[in-house]
């Protein structure tokens, strides 16, 4: 069955510290200048949430930080599993030691840029 709607929190005021024109759907974290965000690269990012538009270099970034939203998958993701930040900044499984998980897959994925809902959760898989 297919997740159908996404209902979820923002963050307000956030600007896209480079465009992410590309980056619609992909796991974001806090930029090194204050109010800005990027795309995550690795899965033990601190990613606080999933970019739901498409802005260019300083533009508000709409940032989901929590609910069901949509996400890109990096590769096979099959429902329930834990989520963490790929180093293209898509979401892939992870049962790895202190990866940061951002989300439950919601849906299967089974190629990369699949969009998939995603529970956001936040927590490290700490050992």
């Amino acid at each position: 069955m297919a997740h159908s709607s996404s209902e979820y929190l923002t963050v307000p005021g956030l600007l896209a510290s480079a465009t992410l024109a590309a980056k619609q759907y992909y796991c974001v974290k806090l930029a090194s200048t204050a109010g800005e965000v990027i795309v995550g690269a690795a899965a033990t990012d601190v990613c606080f949430g999933i970019v739901q538009n498409d802005p260019g270099a300083a533009e508000e970034a709409l940032i989901a930080i929590h609910g069901a939203v949509k996400a890109s998958a990096e590769a096979s993701v099959s429902y329930g599993d834990e989520l963490a930040c790929s180093t293209t900044g898509r979401v892939k499984t992870t049962t790895t030691e202190n990866d940061d998980v951002i989300g439950i897959a919601l849906e299967a994925s089974s190629a990369a840029g699949d969009i998939i809902g995603i529970l956001l959760t936040h927590y490290s898989k700490g050992g």
